[in-house]
């Protein structure tokens, strides 16, 4: 249920991951810098860039030895490392405007408000309310964990135990953050998007058109791109730790690619539905 005040607060019987809280404040329209978003080739060259740290991080994780019981009560331990690092990553502006990077367990910033001082012409970044990490964790938690089946470790000890919570609660945490960046610049794609056609998004805006929204933002061709280069990723990376010593299964290979196809294929759903937000709220 969604309030509206003062502040907005997204209340829900789901986990403690799953709820948001946005603070409202009009006043910081005027306090905040106009960001001019970049072209979609500018764009689509930063997502690929992102592409080779995500595969990585996925990668290392596949090779940890995992107990499942460390994700029990809805990836409680999980969310208590996400609130420690992010409360660190606050205070050193790692969420302030502009980042497109936003918390899993913390307050997310306020969203814009189209004034007479404060346009936001077209072309320039909206911040909305939207976020799409309850998403990516409902992902991580029910889908990525799952296929985390090593039974070895790159981790030695001399007790020969091969887990290691803490490695593994961090790479987690890593992992969910470059998965958040990457989702969220959507908006940035979207404020594009909006910016090359608004006679056109304008009135569906309005209207509430959200079916055709997401058709005009869709594009098939791209999305296959992006899988495609995800999977040779995937194959470079598991290629790359097996001959340089690790010790892998046979089947990591097959088990790193079907976790990266997987994973991309969710990533793009979820930029889609942040796109979608992001221009559904575009005229607030």
């Amino acid at each position: 249920m969604l309030w509206f005040g003062a502040s907005l607060l997204l209340l829900s019987a789901s986990p403690s991951w799953a709820s948001v809280v946005v603070t409202a404040d009009v006043s910081n329209n005027a306090r905040r810098p106009a960001f001019p978003v970049p072209d979609l080739t500018q764009i689509r060259d930063i997502l690929a860039h992102l592409e080779a740290p995500i595969i990585s991080g996925l990668t290392e994780r596949m090779g940890l030895a995992t107990s499942h019981d460390l994700y029990a009560n809805n990836g409680r331990r999980l969310i208590d490392v996400l609130t420690t690092r992010e409360n660190i990553a606050l205070k050193a502006g790692r969420f302030d405007y502009g980042k497109m990077e936003y918390p899993f367990t913390l307050p997310l910033i306020s969203p814009d408000f189209t004034t007479p001082l404060t346009p936001f012409n077209p072309g320039t970044f909206h911040q909305d309310t939207f976020s799409g990490n309850p998403n990516i964790t409902k992902f991580y938690l029910e889908t990525l964990v799952p296929m985390f089946t090593s039974a070895t470790s790159f981790y030695y000890h001399l007790d020969n135990s091969t887990l290691n919570d803490d490695a593994a609660l961090n790479l987690d945490a890593t992992l969910l953050g470059l998965l958040s960046h990457r989702s969220h610049i959507g908006k940035v794609v979207a404020e594009t998007k909006y910016a090359a056609n608004v006679t056109v998004f304008v009135p569906l805006i309005k209207s509430k058109d959200a079916g055709t929204i997401r058709t005009l933002l869709t594009n098939t061709a791209q999305e296959a791109n992006v899988l495609a280069q995800a999977a040779t990723a995937a194959t470079a990376f598991s290629t790359a730790w097996i001959t340089s010593g690790a010790s892998f299964p046979p089947a990591t290979g097959v088990n790193l690619q079907n976790a990266a196809a997987k994973l991309f294929r969710e990533l793009i759903d979820i930029t889609t539905q942040i796109e979608i937000e992001y221009i559904m709220q575009r005229l607030r």
